[in-house]
């Protein structure tokens, strides 16, 4: 956009007091034009540009850190019962990526 032209949503502008915009980047959402980009905060992801928010880790998956853009799927051996936190090891190891731990 020209000088004085408002961004979109899903753009920032990059100079104050003028309209270059620079679409947002994955692990990132940005709902303000006028503002910064804001990470995808644990438990969130985006693995795309020009998003305006940041998508819920699904079951079995997590994002233990702000930024991520794409969600971790949950390693076998462990257990993933918070999509904000990282995984636990089940006392068993015999978990395959699951949100329980076997009783076996």
């Amino acid at each position: 956009p020209t000088t004085g032209t408002p961004c979109p949503t899903g753009y920032q502008i990059t100079l104050t007091g003028k309209s270059y915009c620079r679409i947002c980047a994955p692990g990132h959402y940005c709902p303000n034009p006028d503002g910064n980009p804001i990470l995808c905060q644990p438990g969130y992801a985006n693995d795309k540009h020009g998003r305006v928010e940041c998508d819920l880790c699904p079951s079995g998956t997590f994002a233990d850190v702000a930024g991520l853009a794409y969600c971790i799927t949950c390693p076998p051996g462990y257990i993933c019962t918070n999509s904000r936190t990282a995984p636990l090891p089940c006392p068993s190891n015999k978990a395959r990526g699951q949100t329980v731990c076997p009783t076996e």
